[in-house]
């Protein structure tokens, strides 16, 4: 039978078991090499009224704290939120993180993402 990934869509190696970790949107349990996750860094107050506290402060160079927090999602619920796209063929064997990717690298694929 061929096999769809190199990895199974798993990041385990050699570990037999992995924990289980709950999915934000769905409340499913997956196993934690298997889930999509993002670290998310919000401000605890919206930019909008971000001014008016401000001007209200009694200090002067008080800066908000930030909420930091990591979301957890099963592949299905990632797809369907389009946190994760679907991949062609070509395009799943790219094993890159995009976010730190250089404009060196790999342009004819990213070319073929915009033309999309």
């Amino acid at each position: 039978m061929t096999k769809k990934r190199r990895n199974n869509g798993r990041n385990k190696s050699n570990r037999g078991l992995v924990r289980r970790v709950h999915c934000i949107f769905s409340g499913k349990l997956i196993p934690k090499d298997k889930a999509v996750s993002r670290y998310v860094i919000r401000n605890i107050v919206e930019n909008s009224s971000l001014k008016d506290i401000q001007e209200a402060c009694c200090y002067e160079h008080y800066t908000l704290p930030k909420i930091y927090f990591k979301n957890i999602y099963s592949i299905e619920a990632a797809i369907h939120n389009r946190i994760v796209r679907v991949r062609s063929k070509e395009g799943r064997k790219v094993r890159q993180n995009f976010k730190f990717r250089s404009n060196k690298t790999n342009t004819n694929y990213s070319k073929n993402l915009s033309n999309r």
